[in-house]
């Protein structure tokens, strides 16, 4: 199994927008019928390193999604994430960011 991560970070007083955003937008857009992703999952940064986020910092949400292979997961981030992280750009352009993480499922 592999996991691909989406982490943005944008002002905390955009909050509510970046989650609409998501919910609204991007949710149907990487976990339509066709996508190979499964499992989404939407959860915020409370805390880095110890060190809780204060007014002055950025809010990170990070969004991810599971697949059954490699193969299928870069399929998903060539053909559907990078056209969504496009509309993600338009739409909050330089006042936003994110990355991209694909981790690899170990046994424990």
């Amino acid at each position: 199994m592999h996991t691909y991560n989406v982490t943005f970070v944008i002002s905390q007083s955009r909050e509510e927008e970046l989650l609409k955003f998501i919910r609204s937008e991007l949710l149907e857009a990487l976990f339509n019928p066709e996508s190979p992703a499964r499992n989404p999952m939407l959860r915020k940064v409370v805390e880095t390193g110890g060190e809780k986020p204060g007014p002055d910092h950025g809010l990170s949400i990070a969004l991810s999604a599971s697949f059954d292979s490699e193969e299928n997961a870069h399929l998903w981030n060539d053909r559907i994430l990078l056209p969504a992280l496009g509309q993600f750009s338009s739409r909050f352009g330089n006042q936003a960011l994110f990355f991209v993480t694909l981790l690899e499922d170990l046994p424990l």
